[in-house]
């Protein structure tokens, strides 16, 4: 699996990141999954971290996950990521992380070191729920 977005979906999701410092940032990536290995992105969507312990998780309000999935199935187009931070930590998926994944999304995670981003990386959990694996970010052409 791959996913691709631009480079200004790139700069979203980092500036959230780097805004929501030292807590867990979280939101969205809308777009098309066509039946094809490669999803391709189409905005993203920052969202409110609504726990308490916002440096070590989050939390999406449902309503803010109901309004992004009724926006998305409007425009013909689906959530395909869920994107968060770890704030002074990697990018590596924690067991939080996975026992709390779906398969079939991408998860992105994004590593803020002392509020600065130092790496992101795209996973997928496997369909039994064992573990993630490392998907392909792909930046789109515009040219």
């Amino acid at each position: 699996m791959s996913i691709e977005i631009s480079r200004l979906i790139e700069a979203q999701f980092l500036a959230h990141a780097k805004t929501c410092y030292p807590h867990e940032c979280c939101g969205f990536i809308t777009g098309s999954q066509a039946d094809t290995p490669l999803s391709k992105a189409s905005y993203y969507l920052p969202c409110h971290n609504i726990l308490t312990e916002k440096n070590r998780r989050f939390l999406i309000d449902p309503l803010q996950y109901r309004s992004a999935e009724d926006r998305a199935d409007e425009e013909g187009l689906a959530i395909i990521s869920i994107v968060h931070s770890h704030p002074d930590h990697s990018h590596d998926p924690s067991e939080f992380d996975r026992s709390h994944a779906w398969p079939g999304l991408s998860y992105i995670i994004i590593s803020i070191l002392k509020g600065q981003v130092n790496s992101y990386r795209s996973w997928q959990l496997r369909e039994d729920h064992s573990q993630f694996d490392a998907e392909d970010i792909l930046m789109e052409d515009k040219s």
